[in-house]
């Protein structure tokens, strides 16, 4: 028995329903709520549907939802080594940069630091 394939009479939850129904999970809780598909709940307080009361209502539905699992389409992987290559030699100089950035900080930060101490040693009242 493949996973989507249940024994008639075994209730399954709304993301299975939807997967067996080709619609978003937020379709059938919103049947659910409009009192159109038959659920109840269990001990644990997950929604279960039959899967005959979920045949009802998905024969008396309209066409199953075309964007509740969209087909993305692929991308041409013939430049992707030729992309990726320069998004490496971007990452490495951006990393470049950074360091460079990160020294001249501190070289700036010592540079303070030394200015702050010679002024407060040389303050007259002190």
């Amino acid at each position: 028995m493949m996973p989507s394939e249940r024994p008639v009479g075994t209730p399954m939850s709304p993301a299975h329903a939807a997967r067996l129904k080709n619609v978003s999970r937020r379709k059938i809780m919103r049947a659910i709520d409009r009192h159109e598909l038959k659920a109840v709940r269990d001990n644990r307080n997950h929604w279960k549907i039959n899967s005959q009361d979920l045949d009802r209502w998905a024969d008396a539905q309209c066409a199953p939802n075309e964007h509740a699992h969209p087909v993305l389409p692929t991308l041409p992987t013939s430049d992707l080594p030729s992309k990726l290559a320069i998004a490496e030699a971007q990452r490495d100089a951006a990393k470049e940069q950074l360091m460079s950035v990160q020294e001249d900080r501190d070289r700036w930060r010592e540079m303070a630091e030394k200015l702050a101490d010679k002024h407060r040693r040389s303050w007259w009242w002190r």
